[in-house]
């Protein structure tokens, strides 16, 4: 097998055992601490198609090399849709992200490490006001209640579940469509029920949202357009 890859053990994680792609060919494995080598190259053998097929989508998507330069004109993603932004600096104004009439409008110096964190906060208090509204409702129609409901920074992770119930989500989630947040957090909360991705998680998974490997597919296809 070619596919080079390390490994990350964390006391954390029970049984889990996830990867990442994290550049051209970079492929990251998160196990528990004791979980046997043998154990972890057979995971890594099961998933070599998805593997290859990722890292070729990362290397021929234009979008995945392009950052943010926060210009006049540049598209965002807010619930899926694309709008355009307005960036200025006004001094005696208030500085940061507004979103009027289906554009974004930036007050800031032309200074990208601020720029970026206008924007962050800007989407972070839109994901905490979407988000756990959304985790109420599906909580009530499936029986699972977390523990707590947190908004994070995570680059590489829509959402998570650990093993004390606590549900994670990124900021940039709220940049996709409503279909597809709602898949990540009917994801996250059939955890609660169970703390793996065996074919019983997948079948609680399909039973809640029949049509969840679409928005998943979608998530997958369009996550190099949330990058900040």
């Amino acid at each position: 097998m070619d596919i080079q890859y390390s490994v990350k053990r964390s006391r954390k994680r029970k049984k889990t055992i996830c990867l990442q792609i994290c550049g051209a060919s970079e492929v990251k494995v998160y196990a528990p601490s004791l979980m046997p080598e043998a154990e972890i190259l057979k995971f890594i053998e099961e998933k070599q198609t998805w593997i290859f097929k990722s890292i070729q989508r990362h290397n021929t998507s234009p979008a995945q090399k392009k950052q943010k330069e926060y210009a006049t004109g540049e598209i965002f993603y807010y619930l899926g849709e694309a709008y355009p932004l307005e960036a200025f600096f006004e001094p005696m104004e208030n500085h940061g992200v507004i979103f009027w009439k289906d554009r974004f409008f930036l007050n800031c110096p032309a200074n990208e490490d601020m720029q970026k964190h206008y924007f962050e906060l800007w989407y972070k208090e839109k994901a905490r006001q979407h988000i756990p509204g959304r985790v109420a409702h599906f909580s009530r129609t499936l029986g699972l209640h977390p523990h707590d409901i947190r908004i994070t920074s995570a680059r590489s992770r829509w959402g998570s579940c650990s093993a004390q119930n606590v549900l994670a989500f990124s900021f940039r989630l709220v940049m996709a469509p409503p279909k597809a947040i709602d898949y990540v957090i009917v994801h996250e909360l059939m955890h609660i029920r169970q703390k793996n991705h065996s074919s019983k998680f997948w079948h609680l998974v399909v039973e809640a949202m029949p049509q969840y490997a679409t928005h998943r597919r979608w998530l997958r296809d369009h996550q190099q357009l949330f990058d900040l």
